[in-house]
C-alpha cells in the first residue's frame, strides 16, 4: 500500500500548479509577443498537446474588440491586461466567452482588477487543492494502481462536467 501512495503523491506533484498573483506579474509593459510568451509560461498546464495554443494575437485582439479587457496603450500591455488574460484563459476552459465577460464585469465593479486577480488566484488554488484532496481520498480505496489512476481520472472528469453545468446555470441566473 505504501508504494501506491508514494507514486500517487508523485503524480499530484506533477499536476500541481498555481496562478500568479498581481505582485508576481511584470511591472513593465510588454509587447504582444512577450505577453503571449508569458501567458504560455503561466498557463501551460492547460495545454492538451504541444500544438495547443493558450493564446494568440487574434484571441487577444478579439477579447479587446468584445470589451472583455481594455485595449493596449501604444501596443503595450500592462499588468492589468495580463491579469485579464489569466482570468479569461483559465475560465475559457469551462465557460463561454459571454459568461466570462459577464462574470469579470461583475467582479471588477466590486473591486479593482488587482484585487480580482488575487481573489481569482486564491480561489483557483483553493478549489484545485480541494478537488485533489477529494480525488485522492476517493481513489485510495482502489486495489491496484491502474484502478487508482483510472478512477481518479473518472472522478476529475465527472467533477469537471458537474462544475461546468452548475457554473453555466448560475451565470444564466445572474444575468436575469
Amino acid at each position: 500500500m505504501a508504494k501506491k501512495e508514494k507514486k500517487f503523491e508523485d503524480y499530484f506533484k506533477i499536476v500541481k500548479h498555481k496562478l500568479p498573483y498581481w505582485e508576481e506579474l511584470p511591472e513593465i509593459d510588454l509587447y504582444m509577443d512577450q505577453v503571449i510568451a508569458l501567458m504560455e509560461k503561466y498557463l501551460s498546464f492547460h495545454k492538451t498537446d504541444e500544438n495547443t495554443k493558450i493564446i494568440t494575437n487574434s484571441m487577444i485582439n478579439n477579447y479587446v474588440k468584445l470589451g472583455i479587457m481594455p485595449a493596449p496603450i501604444k501596443k503595450k500591455y500592462s499588468r492589468e491586461h495580463i491579469a485579464y488574460l489569466i482570468i479569461i484563459c483559465t475560465l475559457k476552459q469551462s465557460l463561454p466567452i459571454s459568461d466570462i465577460k459577464h462574470l469579470i464585469e461583475l467582479r471588477v465593479k466590486r473591486s479593482s482588477i488587482e484585487e480580482t486577480l488575487n481573489f481569482f488566484s486564491d480561489l483557483y488554488d483553493s478549489v484545485f487543492n480541494t478537488v485533489i484532496a477529494i480525488g485522492k481520498k476517493f481513489s485510495l480505496k482502489n486495489e491496484t494502481e491502474d484502478d487508482l489512476f483510472s478512477d481518479t481520472a473518472l472522478f476529475m472528469a465527472i467533477g469537471s462536467s458537474g462544475s461546468k453545468y452548475i457554473a453555466s446555470q448560475i451565470s444564466e441566473l445572474n444575468k436575469k
